[in-house]
């Protein structure tokens, strides 16, 4: 009895761990695995074409889309649906949307050719409607998202992406490929029995498997509404250049935009074109002109190699090594006597010339490399130039005269300096610039915050970076910079006009034209950064440009 009982025992505790094994595997199969299985099982019976591709949304500060996503219509074929491969197949449709011949051949050649589906063309919603309404065996109008809808704003800062894998290619597109991405496309498909026929019932599906991972949204510090004034006022102003709009105390891009845009639908057209509309000037480096001198006070009043109350004689031009630098109104009278303030406001090319030959190499360099001069900035775009600035033991008498004025060997990008320009407003402080403010999911949680990451570093005292700033105020009160001065609310900056060793046809010098400044003048809120790549002059073109782009955002 007791054998019998034991035997009993052992056969339920055999079928209870089998049946707990059994339940474990389906579990696995069905729970955990069952995504992928089922998608396996389809892929045997489903033809598909991704349309709707998984991708997060990149919004500015107050979240609200750059990508402006619209939606269009698109004619999509199952060649394994279509029986006669001539271009019968394509007759009834073309009476209704008018194909143009290449289009139609390419059509034909890729139904005979390519088992998989495939975009024949896109359409208005309305003539969707009537392609759908004819049931054509192997033809579909399908409703899909267009990533750059009309008029997108900060295209290069947005960037773009390869819409055939969906990776980004430039800016955030590209910076943030992987958590934009995702891995759960979105798929128009026909489901079909052995024989390739449609299984009735089913026909053609919109299907999304939920396998993979969920795409991330980018929330930048780009503010949307400042970044549609600036970007206006380029579109009359500006044919190349660039504009920063950033606040100095926090380093956040509240605007960046680049002249010549570009629309991300329509690549192919931008590629050939001799004005590079794909580059981001925002982030390349030119000479910076006269911009430069701002540097050069910051040094030799912090190293205390010139004081306040220094007079200069500007007789129009300085003989450094048998070589004359003339003054950039060289054929106006002599400015005479200036103290350091004056020669700022004036631009004074003999001045600052002789203030950094008194300082010297070392000292200059090394101010210009804590203000971000020749490293790139923490933004990390793609193609960010670092931008020149030469080392101190290679820089000869005409070299270093040179590199006073912003010429020669020196280069700097517009976002460096407006950095070098928070920092002089943030009473020496320097903070580094930033784009990115927080990831979302796509319910709206934040997964990562930028915010409070950003280190501080003293590059110059409190004192020095008040007095440029009081230079800063003279440039645009009295000197080159007048055309810059905001009504109501003030501003201070510095002009530059570059040379680039180029003539136009009629023998005139081509000069790249720079303003950067900032506003209101008691506790500045923005500082900008105005370039006109070819602008000829500074204050007669960059300055009026900062004028009207800080008017419109002080007043907003």
């Amino acid at each position: 009895m007791a054998y019998s009982s034991r035997r009993i025992y052992q056969l339920v505790l055999f079928f209870l761990v089998f049946s707990s094994l059994m339940v474990l595997r389906l579990f696995y199969l069905q729970i955990i695995h069952g995504p992928q299985l089922a998608l396996e099982g389809l892929s045997i019976r489903v033809q598909e074409l991704p349309v709707d591709v998984a991708r997060g949304e990149i919004l500015d500060r107050n979240y609200i889309p750059l990508t402006n996503t619209s939606q269009q219509y698109s004619i999509v074929v199952f060649p394994g649906q279509i029986e006669d491969k001539t271009a019968i197949a394509f007759s009834k449709i073309d009476n209704v949307v008018h194909l143009p011949p290449a289009l139609l051949a390419a059509g034909l050649r890729r139904l005979n050719t390519n088992e998989y589906p495939f975009r024949l063309a896109g359409v208005e919603s309305s003539t969707a409607k009537q392609i759908n309404d004819m049931k054509l065996p192997g033809i579909v109008a399908v409703a899909e998202k267009v990533r750059y809808g009309h008029g997108v704003l900060a295209a290069h800062v947005v960037g773009y992406i390869n819409s055939a894998d969906n990776r980004g290619v430039s800016g955030i597109e590209s910076m943030y490929d992987a958590l934009l991405r995702g891995s759960q496309p979105e798929y128009v498909a026909a489901i079909v029995d052995a024989g390739q026929q449609l299984i009735p019932g089913l026909g053609y599906k919109r299907m999304k498997l939920a396998t993979g991972t969920r795409e991330t949204n980018v929330v930048l510090t780009i503010d949307k509404q400042i970044q549609q004034n600036v970007e206006a006022i380029m579109n009359r102003t500006v044919l190349k250049g660039a504009v920063i709009v950033m606040r100095p105390g926090s380093g956040e891009i509240l605007a960046m935009a680049s002249r010549p845009a570009f629309d991300a639908n329509h690549l192919s057209q931008y590629l050939e074109q001799n004005s590079s509309p794909l580059l981001n000037r925002a982030v390349s480096s030119y000479q910076p002109g006269s911009v430069f001198k701002l540097v050069v006070a910051a040094a030799a009043l912090e190293s205390k190699a010139v004081k306040m109350d220094d007079v200069f004689f500007d007789p129009g031009y300085i003989d450094v090594n048998n070589i004359r630098f003339q003054g950039w109104d060289y054929e106006q009278a002599p400015k005479g006597r200036l103290t350091i303030t004056e020669a700022m406001a004036h631009s004074s090319n003999p001045v600052f010339i002789h203030i950094a030959l008194q300082l010297g190499a070392e000292n200059l360099i090394t101010m210009a490399q804590k203000l971000g001069f020749g490293s790139r900035t923490k933004l990390d775009f793609f193609g960010e130039s670092e931008g020149n600035l030469p080392e101190a033991d290679q820089l000869y008498p005409g070299d270093l005269a040179n590199l006073a004025i912003g010429q020669g060997f020196c280069e700097a990008t517009p976002v460096q300096l407006a950095q070098a320009v928070a920092t002089i407003v943030n009473d020496g402080i320097k903070v580094d610039p930033y784009i990115v403010s927080e990831l979302t999911s796509q319910e709206g949680l934040t997964v990562k915050n930028f915010h409070d990451s950003k280190p501080r570093v003293r590059v110059m005292s409190r004192q020095t970076a008040e007095r440029v700033r009081g230079m800063m105020g003279a440039v645009t009160q009295y000197g080159t910079g007048q055309a810059a001065y905001v009504d109501g609310f003030g501003s201070a900056g510095k002009t530059g006009s570059a040379e680039t060793g180029r003539i136009n046809k009629t023998g005139q010098g081509i000069n790249h034209a720079w303003f950067a400044g900032f506003t209101p003048l008691k506790n500045p809120e923005y500082v900008i950064v105005v370039f006109v790549e070819e602008g000829m002059s500074g204050s007669n073109v960059a300055a009026p440009i900062f004028r009207e782009i800080a008017t419109a955002i002080v007043k907003e």
